[in-house]
This record gives structure tokens, C-alpha cells and sequence, in this order.
């Protein structure tokens, strides 16, 4: 049976980075209005990033995602003033998971190749848990101008973190010379793709998945040893 939510004043938002597509849930307890608000607008966008990234912005209604969540359309306009914004949220949620995702595997690893691989295998985990807020980075034409200005800055920004990994990896020699800038191009677009295909009850499990794409980039840029020559 779906809930609205009482008229009230609305709360200052408290920043937060908590990671939404895991654990958001509408009806979780919590002790203060503020902790309220946010836990339940972060539900929104990670239900919302789910359906975006699986069927795309222009195939699902904000109705769609009230039900999903069993609340009426207009709780959603308490959040969000409109589909626009909640696509840039999705977005937004999007690339701070990435960041986070790449700061953890930059602290745990000391060579390009660990950095790289650590990263493709959490960030795997990450798109293919409940098909979460990464799987909308595919879909960007649905924002405003303006927000698709913001998130081009952000995307470059995370593209050159990538192609740094990838640059020092050379250098330290766990990864064979190549150009950054494809290496980045052809892996991202290939972990981009995932969403389109994966499906939870299939074959592969993320970690399953994410195992067989490092062995793919393993076998593309890794140093191979010097065959011997046969005298």
C-alpha cells in the first residue's frame, strides 16, 4: 500500500558519503529528521539508478520508481524537483562511488597493474550488485545542460586519474608500454557494458565476472616473459 509523506519544513541536508546503493532502504529506523530525509532521498536515487541503468532514463516513469518503493509520486517531488534532477543525483552518486572505489585501490596497491586490476574488481562489484548507481553512466543525454557540463568535468577528471594509473604502471614495469589514453578507453567501455547483459541469476557472478576481465587486461598490457630461443 503506498505512503505519502506529511507537508513539514524541509531539513538542511547534512553532507554525507555514505555509499546509497547498498542498505538505502524508505522504511529504515532512524533517530533525527535530518539522518530522515537523507536516508530516504538516498533511497530514491539508488532505486532509481537501479531502473535507469537497467532499462534507461527515457524508459522509466518517476510513477515507476514511487511503486517500486511503495510511496506516492508526489513523496518523490518532496526530493527532487524533478526527473532531471534525479538523474543528475544518479550521476553524481555514480562517479562518487568511482572515486571512492579509486582512492581505496590507489591506497592498497603500489604498482599501476594492482591499482588498475584492485579497481576493476571492486568497481565490477559495485555495477553488479543490484545493477547500482554505476550502471547509469551509459546514459547521459537525459540531464540538463548545465548538469551534463558538471558530469563531463567529473568524467575527464576520473578519466585522467585512470590514465595516471596506467601511465606510472610503465614506468614501475608492471605494465608494458602502451597508450593510456585507449588502455582507459577500451577497459572502462568494456566495464560499462556490464549492465546491459549481466544478469544476477546467470552463469557468472560479479566477482566471477570481474576475475575474467582482469585476465583479459592481464593478457593485453602485462609484461610477457621473453619466449627462449630454440638454438
Amino acid at each position: 500500500m503506498s505512503q505519502s509523506i506529511e507537508a513539514e519544513p524541509k531539513p538542511r541536508v547534512r553532507s554525507a558519503t555514505k555509499r546509497a546503493t547498498k542498505g538505502a532502504r524508505w522504511n529504515n529506523a532512524v533517530s533525527g529528521a535530518d539522518e530522515q530525509y537523507e536516508l530516504k532521498r538516498q533511497a530514491v536515487i539508488a532505486e532509481a539508478s537501479k531502473a535507469f541503468g537497467r532499462q534507461g532514463s527515457q524508459n522509466v516513469s518517476l510513477d515507476e520508481i514511487a511503486n517500486a518503493l511503495n510511496v506516492t509520486k508526489p513523496a518523490l517531488y518532496y526530493y527532487f524537483k524533478s526527473k532531471q534532477e534525479l538523474i543528475y543525483e544518479c550521476h553524481e552518486l555514480a562517479m562518487k562511488i568511482g572515486d571512492q572505489v579509486l582512492k581505496d585501490a590507489i591506497a592498497s596497491e603500489s604498482t599501476g597493474y594492482g591499482r588498475i586490476t584492485a579497481f576493476m574488481r571492486n568497481y565490477i562489484s559495485h555495477l553488479t550488485d543490484q545493477m547500482g548507481a554505476p550502471a547509469i553512466l551509459h546514459d547521459f543525454s537525459a540531464m540538463t545542460p548545465a548538469d551534463r557540463k558538471k558530469i563531463t568535468a567529473r568524467r575527464r577528471k576520473f578519466d585522467l586519474q585512470l590514465r595516471n594509473i596506467i601511465e606510472e604502471g610503465v614506468r614501475d614495469g608492471s605494465i608494458a608500454p602502451c597508450d593510456a589514453r585507449l588502455a582507459v578507453f577500451w577497459f572502462m567501455g568494456a566495464i560499462s557494458s556490464i549492465s546491459q547483459w549481466y544478469h544476477a541469476d546467470g552463469t557468472l557472478t560479479g566477482d566471477q565476472v570481474a576475475e575474467v576481465f582482469i585476465r583479459f587486461l592481464a593478457d593485453g598490457i602485462r609484461p610477457q616473459t621473453a619466449c627462449p630461443t630454440i638454438s
